[in-house]
């Protein structure tokens, strides 16, 4: 995109095309050393070369050494869930490379006395840019010709906008927050201030996951039991029992085998994975993988109003001139002061649209718009200064007119244009300003909104609209919307103490007058009372308050500063998308909780019996293909059915708890028939092979029972899949029965199984009762 530079940047002098191709030939370009994905042999060593595979591995060879080749099977479920993994990784990673693209940030520069639009990889050093409100600084350049107001809050961690006047520096990676200028850039590529920080551009808080955090909580856990319980096992097997070499190695194995859930790592970055191509097919760029999980479980959302709420397609509606001493043409002085601002918001954007007359005064000195101080001034020369903004916050006692103030509680907004004579001394005696006109603005709502916010309220999130607007226009919009209590609303400007803020936020859904300083006081007060914040907003007055949200969401059409910091990027600007991300959060969140019970019964059972076996001085009761058939009908089958039903209910526990819910009874009971068998055994006449067909079919069925309860309340599909899996989980038993290494099963057998199944139920039942009443307390 090219424009003609108009006559105030004539003044400046950008290079020329060939003076850009000899720096280019120097090396000078703005290319950051390190990329900003995983290349494809990144995500490969990753998913290769980790604990969790150097376990399975080392066993792998293990087995192989004593040619124990049936129980090799689990090797192949390994590698396929290691290539699931990479292939998806792989596919989001480009489906987010893709829509990155459409959001990539770019700068404009000067050269050859035009405007030019390109990639910031494209600038050199030398070059002259125009940075607006809402740019992110594309690299450490010099400020040329206009004072401008800087957030540098993600290099230094300071809230406050830092003034830079002209020779001042600008830092890569800070934003634009006031004013625009023309700057020379200093350094390029590595030389940046910011290049040091990882990925400067993609600036979050990282994102903590709980199903990742459980997940290393167990396989750290178990990975402190492998070599213990993997050195008494082998000793007990060789050194007490004297059992063969190859029957040790195979009984260890299918232990060491039986601590990590295998599958549960696939399935919770297959599931995330996969909403991200979801995601980005309907023009949501997920910058953060994890963030689809945090989303699920948000308990407010924190919406701005104008872009948001509202379409961001401003109109004005009529322009009341009110008397004044001076007869000033107001679509002559609007028309200069528009026409010679270097705002570039969408009320300035809306504002140009409709004052296009000639400059008639050249400006002589410019104050830009400020959301805190919610106005902008030029002094115009033969005029005087004209102050524009919100009504309140230039001359608070003005009253305005009936109609005006139906308008505005009908949801428009409204602009006073003042004069002050004096543009040295006006900021202190703003109120001493002659009002000339207002400007009454409208912007309708989103279509979709309304049924938007309907969805979030009805699934347990709270609804909160803050915005720097005047409270009642924010309120009647807020009411259009449906937003709960919408007609409760709180002026900002008003509250004085962090009391007082505070009783504002968790008392009030529509808040108006916010400084983005207090946007960002609010979103942290509300996590300090343990709510998980999701904020969208789409201008650089919104940047504090997404970065330290728990969940941050920009409009497409939102500014540098909003996309670059958050989380997600809803390019299409509907804001219905965003109940689509919620919808596969709590889809995948659901699913993954479900199935990690699972995952994580043969997790508990099998560390405990290992510890009783060591114990009991007995060998390991399963081999690792009968572990490989429980994991397909147990973990497998149930869990990838689960993923069919539509649940986007809000969590109600965490996956830790859930696994306790469920995973443990049936654990325990499964620990205790192992216990009481072997100590049975003797006085039942039973032959050691014996009790371990009773083991393994009494552990399969009360592991079956579980996943009744998981599935409870049962539904017609439900009781399909669990007739399915059993029926499954039979017919396999009776195909393999010789690799299953089983004895024959005989009528006494067969009694004793179904005692122990009965038995383990009850004791299951009793041992969840008192587990939920434990669980229910916290």
């Amino acid at each position: 995109m090219i424009n003609k530079v108009g006559v105030n940047m004539q003044k400046i002098k950008g290079l020329t095309n060939q003076e850009v191709l000899d720096q280019i030939d120097l090396g000078h370009m703005n290319i950051s050393p390190k990329p900003l994905v995983k290349t494809n042999k990144q995500i490969i060593f990753e998913h290769v070369f980790n604990l969790f595979n150097a376990y399975n591995f080392v066993i792998a060879c293990a087995l192989v050494f004593v040619q124990a080749w049936s129980s090799l099977f689990f090797v192949v479920i390994v590698s396929a869930n290691t290539v699931i993994r990479i292939y998806q990784e792989i596919r989001s990673r480009n489906m987010v490379a893709k829509l990155n693209l459409i959001i990539s940030p770019k700068t404009k520069v000067l050269r050859d006395d035009t405007i030019q639009e390109i990639d910031n990889e494209e600038i050199v050093l030398n070059d002259v840019v125009y940075f607006e409100t809402g740019n992110q600084v594309s690299s450490d350049s010099i400020v040329l010709d206009t004072a401008v107001e800087v957030d540098e809050s993600l290099l230094t961690g300071e809230a406050d906008p830092v003034l830079k006047n002209i020779g001042d520096h600008l830092l890569s990676g800070s934003f634009i927050v006031s004013g625009a200028c023309y700057a020379r850039v200093e350094h390029v590529g590595i030389d940046n201030y910011a290049t040091h920080l990882a990925n400067e551009a993609r600036q979050r808080k990282p994102v903590t996951s709980e199903l990742v955090n459980v997940f290393n909580k167990v396989t750290k856990f178990t990975s402190y039991l492998v070599v213990p319980l993997s050195v008494l096992m082998l000793y007990q097997a060789l050194g007490v029992r004297e059992e063969s070499l190859a029957t040790a190695i195979v009984n260890t194995s299918t232990a060491l085998l039986g601590m990590l859930p295998k599958g549960l790592v696939l399935l919770t970055s297959v599931s995330l994975a996969a909403s991200v191509v979801r995601l980005g097919k309907r023009k949501v760029l997920v910058q953060e993988m994890f963030s689809i999980e945090t989303l699920s479980r948000v308990d407010v959302l924190c919406l701005d109003k104008t872009g948001t709420l509202t379409k961001g397609k401003m109109k004005v509606q009529e322009v009341v001139d009110l008397a004044n001493p001076l007869s000033l043409d107001m679509q002559k002085v609007m028309s200069s002061f528009v026409g010679q601002s270097v705002d570039n918001n969408a009320t300035y954007q809306t504002l140009k649209q409709y004052f296009q007359d000639e400059i008639c005064y050249e400006v002589k000195n410019r104050v830009p718009f400020s959301s805190a101080r919610k106005w902008s001034a030029q002094e115009l020369e033969g005029i005087g200064t004209i102050i524009v903004g919100a009504p309140e916050f230039i001359v608070p006692q003005y009253q305005l007119l009936q109609y005006i103030q139906e308008a505005q509680n009908s949801g428009a907004r409204v602009l006073m244009v003042a004069h002050h004579a004096d543009f040295q001394t006006f900021q202190e005696h703003l109120h001493e300003a002659t009002p000339l006109a207002l400007i009454i603005i409208l912007d309708p709502l989103r279509d979709d909104a309304k049924e938007t916010l309907a969805f979030f309220q009805e699934n347990d999130v709270d609804i909160k609209v803050i915005s720097g607007d005047n409270p009642i226009t924010v309120s009647s919009l807020a009411k259009q919307a449906g937003v709960k209590d919408a007609h409760h609303y709180i002026d900002a400007s008003t509250l004085t103490t962090d009391e007082e803020l505070e009783n504002a936020i968790m008392n009030y859904n529509v808040i108006g007058r916010a400084t983005p300083k207090q946007k960002h006081q609010m979103i942290l007060t509300l996590q300090k009372h343990k709510q998980k914040v999701a904020m969208t907003g789409d201008g650089v007055n919104d940047v504090l308050a997404l970065k330290d949200a728990d969940v941050s969401i920009a409009m497409g059409s939102g500014s540098d500063a909003a996309k670059q910091i958050s989380q997600f990027v809803v390019i299409n600007g509907e804001l219905s998308t965003m109940v689509d991300v919620v919808k596969e959060g709590r889809l995948d969140i659901n699913n993954v909780t479900r199935s990690a019970s699972m995952y994580y019964l043969k997790t508990i059972y099998t560390i405990l019996i290992a510890i009783s076996t060591v114990l009991l001085n007995m060998p390991y009761p399963f081999i690792p293909f009968q572990m490989t058939l429980l994991d397909n009908f147990i973990e497998g089958f149930p869990s990838f059915m689960i993923l069919f039903e539509k649940n986007i209910d809000k969590q109600k526990e965490s996956i830790g708890r859930h696994a306790m819910r469920y995973s443990l009874p049936n654990a325990l009971v499964i620990v205790l028939s192992v216990i009481a068998l072997k100590l049975l055994a003797p006085i039942l006449s039973l032959e050691l092979h014996e009790v371990f067909t009773i083991l393994y079919f009494s552990t399969s069925l009360i592991s079956i029972h579980m996943i009744y309860r998981i599935y409870s309340p049962i539904n017609w599909y439900r009781t399909f899949v669990l007739i399915i899996d059993i029926i499954g989980f039979c017919m396999a038993t009776y195909i393999f029965w010789d690799w299953l290494q089983l004895a024959p099963l005989t009528m006494q057998l067969f009694q004793y199984i179904l005692i122990i199944i009965v038995i383990g139920m009850i004791l299951a039942a009793i041992i969840s009762h008192f587990v939920n009443i434990y669980l229910d307390r916290e």
